[in-house]
């Protein structure tokens, strides 16, 4: 069911047995997969029901604005934080019925069993890798991916023999592996308007989907969150206050992005008891502008897995419209040896591309403004790299200088300072209520409860322990899968009514 927020009379109490905030992929894989198991949902989603994105451009510009420091200051000024000068192109923060589902690229592929091991400079995660492959194999025929996940369906290997090519004359190159990434077809990337595979969308699913339905405060009382305060926005321009209702759940769950889930947690004062709320900002840092060199490597069949060509020197793709690339990143042994993060390498010149470090100086506070619409404290984004991101950056580069230097490859690598100077967020929104085992280290726990909360829940990219070298889309819907099952096993099916 899909309903407007305005059309919800002032002074009304929703009750239902999940309530999510946020449409993104996050939120509605945790909402599509709850109402599968007959449990009661409400969805919430605070942009209105804008015919396009571009038509939701006035109403992120009045809300998303906020201060920009550190390398937002010096890099992207504008961004994020002042979304009305971005040319009303896409961005990397929406409001709009299926968040930055609406146009991301689709690029998958699971974290890697490494990521989430405590290792110098890395906290690890209270998860390991084998906790999550049973709900990474069910985000597979969700995404409409090629293969089975128990097929080792990300693997060079397993690419390999899908394409045709010839396996015995593979390059092999020390301290890199060729990591492949499958990209969705594009019919199953709209999360908002694609057909799940139950045959419905979201809105036409049992899942109570309200637009126009923007969180104001997480109502709390002790170590429990007993309701939501949702208000409405009307047509005017610029648009006000329409309607307030509230919702009462059994369980919530924020899902609306790495900034918003700290906005909304600091602007009720939750999950703070130990400062690390905001915290752990993190992102993929992406050069524009700058990119590392690489010549001379490598020759086929390598150069043909890394562009997902087949046999024949054709650009594959399978029926669902999944295409694959490869990546070089580093092996596991080669991040415990240098105590450093991964990066991207490719087999042509490109952006640097590379794991950022956990820093909790790198943060997302609250600012002294309000918005033009609720009133409510604007977001403070300070972006910050660190020394390990420098050593990470310098020594990756360096070892792939020598892996590719006996196969006549060279590697030109821009001094760190240009680097610096020209890198992006790259739309990757990683950590502020990150995932951990003592509530003094993080905001949730093992199943992404918040810690100090018995019935309040964070999903999306804002739990990672760290980013590793992956998109995170995947793993965000894999977490999702995951969330929704213990929900599910926690509360139960909902009556009949």
């Amino acid at each position: 069911m899909l309903r407007n927020g305005k059309d919800i009379a002032s002074g009304t109490t929703l009750r239902t047995q999940v309530c999510i905030v946020g449409s993104g992929q996050a939120g509605i894989t945790a909402a599509w997969c709850l109402q599968r198991a007959g449990i009661r949902v409400v969805l919430i989603e605070g942009s209105r029901a804008q015919p396009t994105l571009q038509d939701s451009w006035p109403d992120k510009a009045l809300l998303y604005a906020g201060e920009a420091a550190g390398l937002f200051a010096t890099n992207e000024r504008d961004f994020l934080t002042s979304p009305l000068y971005q040319g009303q192109s896409p961005s990397e923060r929406e409001r709009y019925f299926g968040g930055t589902s609406t146009h991301w690229g689709g690029q998958s592929r699971p974290l890697d069993p490494v990521d989430f091991e405590a290792r110098e400079g890395f906290p690890g995660w209270p998860i390991t890798r084998a906790d999550l492959d049973p709900y990474y194999a069910q985000a597979v025929p969700l995404c409409m991916l090629h293969g089975q996940f128990a097929d080792d369906n990300f693997s060079a290997g397993y690419w390999t023999r899908v394409l045709g090519l010839d396996g015995a004359a593979m390059q092999e190159i020390d301290d890199f592996d060729p990591c492949m990434y499958q990209f969705m077809g594009g019919a199953f990337l709209n999360f908002a308007t694609r057909v799940f595979p139950d045959g419905k969308t979201i809105g036409d699913s049992a899942a109570d989907v309200i637009l126009n339905a923007s969180l104001l405060a997480i109502e709390a009382g002790e170590g429990s969150v007993g309701g939501l305060r949702v208000a409405s926005m009307d047509d005017a321009t610029p648009p006000g206050v329409a309607t307030e209702f509230r919702i009462e759940a059994d369980a919530y769950v924020l899902a609306c992005g790495a900034v918003a889930n700290a906005q909304q947690l600091l602007l009720s004062d939750i999950g703070n008891e130990h400062d690390q709320v905001g915290r752990n900002f993190l992102c993929h840092p992406l050069s524009m502008g700058v990119s590392v060199g690489v010549y001379g490597f490598p020759s086929a069949p390598l150069s043909d897995l890394m562009a997902g060509n087949d046999a024949s020197g054709g650009s594959w793709r399978d029926a669902n419209g999944v295409r694959v690339t490869g990546r070089f990143q580093l092996t596991a042994d080669a991040l415990r040896d240098n105590a450093i993060g991964n990066c991207w390498m490719r087999a042509y010149s490109a952006a640097a591309y590379f794991e950022m470090a956990p820093n909790p100086e790198s943060r997302i506070t609250l600012t002294n403004t309000t918005d033009k619409v609720f009133g409510q404290p604007q977001v403070r984004i300070d972006w910050r790299l660190g020394a390990l991101d420098r050593k990470t950056y310098e020594r990756s580069t360096a070892l792939f200088a020598a892996a590719i230097k006996p196969e006549g490859g060279t590697v030109v690598a821009p001094q760190w300072a240009s680097i610096e100077r020209a890198v992006v967020v790259n739309g990757h929104h990683i950590g502020t209520t990150r995932m951990s085992a003592d509530p003094a280290l993080g905001v949730v726990d093992a199943n992404l409860r918040v810690h100090s909360m018995d019935n309040l829940y964070v999903a999306g990219s804002s739990v990672f322990a760290s980013t590793g070298v992956s998109n995170p889309t995947f793993t965000i819907i894999t977490l999702s899968i995951r969330l929704a099952e213990h929900l599910a096993g926690r509360l139960g099916a909902a009556p009949a009514a």
